[in-house]
């Protein structure tokens, strides 16, 4: 069974990313939306039975389109990506800035939710490996 993210870690991770950046934590304006966003890959794993890369697609999709923070969704967004595939045995070991881009794309483009979906799915799929025990 994948670990998932809670609430609480991606508050604590989206202080760490905005420090790291330079940046003051911002506010949960919609932490609603962050806990929605949260159980979308446990429904897409009962569901859809999606592995964990697919999960981490629509983890970080879901994260980014909530806009949930005042500031930092996409970064957070990240992160949480980048941690969820560490935490189930994979790291992201290339295409950083393409994956970035394509949740910028979808906080900006909502209709285009699917195809940002599949476009980060397969960027996954070819850039993430296994970790090495």
């Amino acid at each position: 069974m994948p670990n998932y993210l809670t609430l609480l870690d991606v508050i604590a991770i989206h202080e760490r990313v905005m420090r790291a950046g330079g940046y003051q934590p911002r506010s949960l304006l919609r932490p609603e939306l962050l806990e929605s966003a949260l159980y979308r890959p446990q429904h897409a794993a009962y569901y859809e039975d999606a592995d964990c890369i697919r999960q981490a697609a629509l983890l970080a999709i879901a994260i980014s389109e909530a806009q949930a923070f005042e500031d930092g969704n996409k970064t957070t967004a990240f992160a949480c990506l980048d941690l969820f595939l560490r935490e189930n045995g994979y790291l992201l070991h290339r295409a950083q800035r393409a994956v970035a881009d394509v949740l910028i794309t979808v906080a900006i483009d909502r209709e285009g939710r699917e195809h940002a979906t599949t476009t980060l799915e397969a960027l996954l799929r070819e850039n993430s490996r296994p970790k090495e025990e």
